[in-house]
């Protein structure tokens, strides 16, 4: 069988254009925290921009849901790229902080609408369920491998000062990725209602469908815990490792190679288990090892348990974006993706303000071993709470989305996929 990327034209370019964005986006998510700590000299300024990366998805990709079932998604895409790199140069504007602030707060403003459509748009140029496994999985490992080289890359640039020149690689990869994207053939999606009653259908068939109830509960509980854990990292390696923050690199760069394993694995799971089975799993084991880690003596034992804590959080990661794609109608696709993007970006905040604030009552060790419980407790929480069997997937018309029904799992698991070859990061790569 021919390769996906050579089967499906319109998925090679949208898988080709996200990337390129990504690296862009990743070699920034490194730079703008060092420039700031720079600047100020202040960990409470660092925050803040970390803070601006995550706030405006809260708030806004809710109605960017609803703009990407409304409106052509790919000429949304290629303004919204467009979009985040004239606020990507804004950075660079005399101003020092204040334009970095300005610059990010635009920057994530605009990936809020980018997001939402970029994932609603994935099974319209992959159409079939087991095409859209792999698509997931190769997505999956493009991250993975990317989330190993650009950190090191953009630590490399900034070795010499070179913050112009990261915002201008980042400004850059947008354009190209618009450039790109604007040669992409797709059907245009099914037109919704008006904005309001339109939010309203998409949270509706978000709430009425118990797979998607489910993940919506679970993914939430893991992100907020994980979130937490990644705002103790360097207080863990500092206080209780005694090792530099330097060595956070030796942990990322664990994770990242973890995460690589589990996404290559995960297209040859998916087909084969229920959401239910892969998320109680992953999340059990994810669980474990942040234990270990948390509990660790020395940086190797850590380093090992947060790479084998990447390979379950990667199948768990790309079994849930798989599930929300496929088993979701084209017309309301968009707004429930939003819901999730929007769910996990305040999971990331509710962590981040959780974490210190119960290590500075409790301890730090204290801290990191509930926060480490949660994530253990989450795998009984899926198995509550998600539907069991393989999924029965919707690829719905456009009445089908005004009038949703809400889908299950049945027992019966699909054909298995052939043609296919967590962890305290952020599922997709860089939210921005």
């Amino acid at each position: 069988m021919r390769p996906l990327l050579v089967r499906h034209p319109g998925f090679r370019l949208l898988w080709t254009s996200a990337t390129i964005s990504a690296l862009g986006s990743w070699l920034l998510v490194i730079a703008v925290p060092v420039q700031v700590y720079r600047l100020t000299g202040q960990a409470t300024a660092t925050g803040l921009a970390l803070a601006l990366e995550a706030a405006p998805a809260v708030l806004l990709a809710p109605w960017a849901g609803v703009l990407a079932d409304r409106f052509d998604r790919r000429r949304l895409l290629v303004a919204a790229h467009v979009a985040a790199a004239v606020a990507v140069l804004v950075m660079l504007l005399p101003g020092g902080t204040t334009s970095i602030y300005i610059g990010l707060l635009l920057e994530t403003s605009v990936v809020a609408f980018l997001q939402p459509a970029i994932r609603a748009l994935t099974p319209q140029v992959v159409p079939g369920d087991a095409d859209l496994v792999a698509a997931t999985s190769t997505t999956s490992v493009t991250q993975s491998l990317l989330r190993l080289a650009a950190p090191l890359l953009g630590t490399a640039l900034l070795t010499q000062g070179a913050f112009a020149h990261v915002a201008l690689l980042d400004a850059a990869s947008y354009l190209l990725a618009a450039a790109l994207l604007a040669g992409l053939r797709v059907r245009s999606a099914p037109g919704a209602v008006s904005s309001p009653a339109g939010l309203r259908a998409g949270l509706a068939f978000l709430t009425g469908t118990p797979l998607l109830r489910g993940l919506a509960v679970t993914t939430w509980a893991y992100w907020t815990a994980n979130a937490a854990l990644t705002a103790l990292l360097i207080p863990f390696l500092a206080d209780l490792l005694g090792e530099p923050p330097q060595a956070l690199g030796l942990l990322v760069t664990g994770l990242g190679a973890g995460y690589l394993l589990g996404s290559a694995v995960a297209g040859r799971l998916l087909p084969r288990y229920s959401t239910r089975t892969l998320l109680s799993a992953g999340y059990g084991t994810v669980g474990i090892c942040f234990l270990v880690l948390f509990t660790a003596p020395n940086l190797v034992i850590a380093i090992a348990a947060i790479a084998a804590a990447g390979v379950p959080g990667a199948i768990a990661v790309t079994a849930t974006q798989y599930r929300l794609q496929a088993a979701t109608p084209d017309g309301v696709r968009g707004r429930v993706l939003a819901a999730f993007y929007a769910t996990d970006s305040l999971a990331a905040l509710t962590g981040a303000l959780l974490g210190p604030l119960l290590a500075g009552w409790a301890g730090l060790s204290a801290a990191l071993v509930l926060f480490s419980t949660v994530v253990l407790l989450t795998a009984a929480l899926a198995a509550v709470t998600l539907p069991g069997g393989a999924p029965r997937f919707a690829r719905a018309t456009p009445s089908a989305a005004r009038v949703p029904s809400p889908s299950t799992e049945r027992a019966t698991p699909p054909a298995p996929d052939r043609a296919a070859p967590p962890a305290a990061c952020p599922p997709d790569g860089p939210q921005r």
